[in-house]
């Protein structure tokens, strides 16, 4: 069996590849995730997105997409189809903590380009020069993921320095990740204090200065509540 792990409904959208589709509909970038076990993970999740964003549909929409992974057999296939940037990183690194465990055959589908741009849109070509990722790099991401739950820097930064072809500028994006509570907050509020109110143009300047994060725009939302 073939799965194609998606990170988000866009890239769903259109999907057209032979295969069972799994749609990460996470953002781990922000938020708790401190839990004793997984099943305490889901529920401090589903608290948050309902208190964030009014979602109470958590365990039937998202959670069910994780529990796909639970029919993977050893001679299936797993393809990650995530980008470079910090928001696709952490959710990707959580998928390969439940792989980790798992016999299947695992590949990284990289983006159009090597960018913070999370763009698919040769889907043949991609599928064509995906990386087979070895135990190494399934263990690797284990163990970023572990680290950043835990918000254990000094072990992020270790492991950012990893030489690995399945991660792309890994240094670069561990260091975002460990600034992203003061960082992005700097860069939004000096573009405010250069006059600019407009939601649209404030979002698009952040993008352009800090891509690295791969934020959409609830999440710059809620970071200009807290300024």
């Amino acid at each position: 069996m073939i799965y194609h792990i998606l990170n988000g409904d866009s890239l769903a959208n259109g999907f057209n590849l032979e295969g069972e589709k799994i749609i990460c509909r996470e953002c781990l970038i922000e938020g708790d995730l401190q839990a004793k076990n997984l099943a305490e993970l889901w529920k401090v999740r589903a608290e948050l997105l309902r208190k964030t964003y009014g979602a109470d549909d958590y365990f039937e929409n998202v959670k069910s997409e994780f529990d796909k992974l639970n029919d993977l057999k050893p001679n299936d296939e797993v393809n990650l189809w995530f980008g470079n940037e910090a928001f696709c990183q952490v959710n990707l690194w959580l998928f390969l903590n439940l792989l980790e465990s798992k016999e299947a055959t695992i590949y990284r589908i990289f983006p159009d380009s090597d960018d913070w741009n999370c763009s698919f849109e040769n889907l043949e070509k991609c599928f064509e020069s995906r990386q087979k990722l070895t135990k190494e790099d399934v263990w690797l991401g284990k163990k970023l993921w572990k680290a950043y739950c835990f918000q254990n820097f000094d072990s992020l930064k270790t492991l950012s320095q990893t030489k690995t072809k399945g991660f792309l500028n890994l240094p670069e994006v561990c260091l975002a990740i460990i600034e992203k509570e003061t960082q992005p907050k700097k860069i939004l509020q000096r573009i405010i204090e250069n006059g600019e109110t407009d939601f649209g143009k404030i979002f698009n300047q952040f993008r352009e200065k800090a891509a690295i994060y791969g934020f959409g725009d609830l999440q710059v939302k809620n970071i200009l509540k807290e300024i």
